[in-house]
């Protein structure tokens, strides 16, 4: 939620205070009256959207740093492949030519060649073990490619979450403001002989601007030397 997320919310929150005192004496089913429902049910609404957008943000952030440290042990994984598939190529040329880490550092590569790595080394894991790897690696290594499949899909979620939670408080803000907007062009009307209350919507219907930033001082110039 951002500064301007949070003075159109404490806005509304005083409208909505404001037509709890006074909605009574608006029409029934009237467009001030329909406005001050919507504007009531934004305040519990951006309450649910800011923590969602927080949750969403919190869940994208765990998703990375999963995503991280898969990525870190499969890259481990792949690296030993590779080098011990270099030592197997010394008495059998040309064997280590399927087992290179992928060029490219992005996950996508990392991916393809682990993928590969299975598909093409799990038929020769003997020639691996007697080179003293477990018998399990690829096992494991299929195991990290799912786990690192999965971490990708928390994180897109997490993402996908927040970005429909701001989403929706933007919706509910534009929206807002034309309630808000409506309620400036009625509500005078209403107690336009009645200073107390007039005051009080004022108040109320306010929207605080954002303090301005302050600017450094220029300097003073530099007074020309006279000759």
């Amino acid at each position: 939620m951002n500064n301007l997320d949070q003075r159109l919310l404490a806005a509304f929150q005083r409208v909505n205070e404001f037509g709890i005192a006074h909605g009574a004496d608006f029409t029934p089913g009237g467009p001030a009256a329909k406005a001050f429902a919507f504007i009531g049910t934004l305040v519990p609404k951006a309450d649910t959207d800011a923590s969602t957008q927080v949750a969403g943000k919190g869940e994208e952030q765990a998703g990375t740093g999963s995503r991280a440290a898969v990525r870190l042990a499969l890259h481990s994984e792949l690296a030993s492949i590779t080098a011990t598939a270099h030592s197997i190529a010394l008495n059998t040329p040309g064997f280590d030519n399927k087992f290179h880490l992928p060029r490219s550092g992005s996950d996508k590569a990392l991916l393809a060649s682990a993928m590969s790595f299975v598909t093409e080394g799990t038929p020769l894991i003997a020639l691996f073990v007697a080179c003293e790897m477990p018998a399990d690696t690829f096992t494991v290594t299929q195991t990290l490619i799912e786990q690192f499949k999965a971490t990708g899909v928390d994180q897109d979620a997490g993402e996908f979450k927040q970005v429909g939670a701001t989403a929706a408080m933007k919706d509910n803000r534009h929206k807002g403001v034309l309630m808000l907007e409506t309620l400036k062009g009625i509500v005078p009307n209403k107690y336009k002989g009645n200073p107390v209350v007039l005051a009080e919507w004022h108040t109320a219907s306010h929207v605080e601007r954002p303090a301005k930033k302050a600017t450094a001082a220029k300097p003073a110039p530099t007074p020309t030397p006279t000759p």
